[in-house]
């Protein structure tokens, strides 16, 4: 059974150099900031919270965030030292590091896997995804992965499905009908669901991938000896936005807003659900137990080699985190608590 080669596709992009005018940035900037999509998903939207409220400002930095086309791309440029934090996956960052990165994950503000497969209605349930028109955006992509992890938990083979290739936006093709599946962001469902009643999701992955370790801020250890305390300031501003997301719904709205471009009752919708699901960790995110499968998981399917599985001290530098928690002080609640470390 096919899986995606992580491993390659970063050393494939080794000498992946941004464009000099965003090299400039960073030296204009406190710290520049990689983005993986644009624009943004509601799911990555701490960032810029932080940045539209004023929280880095508060905490005595200026923060640029740099788009980019994936979180792979996000972590090259990190590498190369175009930006200084990679909002990067956490299996990007964890095979970094076992192919010798010198960069650590200092910081986690969506450790779940925030993702679903979306279908029609002709599909109930992942049960009924044979012979099933299964959307992707090319083999070895987001969408590609994501729908074999479902196939597999739903012991279908990928051969009993069509594999359809679609545009980078799944959303019109599903409502189109031109696929019976997509792998969707919650806000990217939540606006299927109102061009096409009918439309559900039988796959959530964050249940599916329960301990699987999602989206990091990852630096490289170069960052972390020439800019500590912008790192610490850069981690204290984020805690302060996520725990904003679970507790003032009338301030961040209208910027969930913006940076989506979705309709306000679309992204209401999304944030009510997400919320309900504690899709953010309103502490630091660096619990061991997530690293620790994805680095296994990542030697299972063959992306590190026998032997080389990194350790926790090997892939995370809590340090920043740790000294942030210590200022902005433990979330115990009483919406999503969530374990300091």
């Amino acid at each position: 059974m096919r899986t995606f080669n992580w491993a390659a596709a970063l050393l494939a992009g080794a000498a992946f150099i941004m464009p000099a005018t965003v090299a400039s940035v960073a030296q204009a900037e406190d710290l520049v900031v990689g983005m993986p999509t644009s624009p943004p998903n509601i799911v990555h939207m701490p960032v810029l919270l932080a940045q539209d409220l004023g929280l880095y400002k508060k905490h005595g930095i200026t923060v640029k965030t740099v788009a980019l086309d994936g979180g792979i791309k996000v972590y090259r440029a990190m590498l190369a030292g175009n930006v200084d934090v990679a909002m990067s996956p956490g299996a990007v960052s964890i095979i970094g590091v076992a192919k010798g990165s010198p960069a650590r994950i200092i910081y986690v503000n969506t450790p779940k896997f925030e993702a679903s497969m979306v279908a029609r209605g002709n599909v109930p349930t992942m049960a009924d995804l044979k012979g099933k028109r299964i959307g992707i955006q090319q083999p070895g992509g987001f969408a590609d992965i994501n729908s074999r992890a479902v196939l597999r938990a739903a012991k279908i083979d990928p051969k009993d499905v069509n594999f359809v290739s679609i545009a980078t936006e799944d959303v019109p093709a599903l409502v189109a009908d031109q696929i019976d599946t997509g792998i969707l962001h919650v806000e990217q469902e939540m606006f299927a669901k109102s061009k096409a009643p009918g439309i559900h999701a039988i796959a959530r992955m964050w249940e599916l991938q329960p301990k699987t370790l999602y989206l990091t801020a990852t630096v490289t250890d170069k960052t972390i000896k020439d800019k500590p305390k912008q790192l610490k300031a850069y981690i204290e501003a984020n805690i302060e936005a996520t725990r904003m997301l679970y507790t003032d719904k009338a301030k961040v709205m209208p910027i969930l807003v913006k940076h989506t471009g979705y309709p306000a009752k679309v992204v209401e919708e999304a944030y009510d659900f997400m919320v309900k699901n504690c899709i953010w960790d309103a502490n630091t995110g660096l619990g061991h137990e997530r690293v620790d499968f994805t680095a296994n998981l990542m030697t299972k399917v063959g992306n590190i080699p026998a032997g080389k599985t990194p350790k926790y001290d090997d892939v995370v530098n809590a340090s920043f985190a740790k000294d942030a928690l210590k200022d902005v002080g433990e979330w115990k609640g009483p919406v999503c608590p969530t374990a300091a470390f």
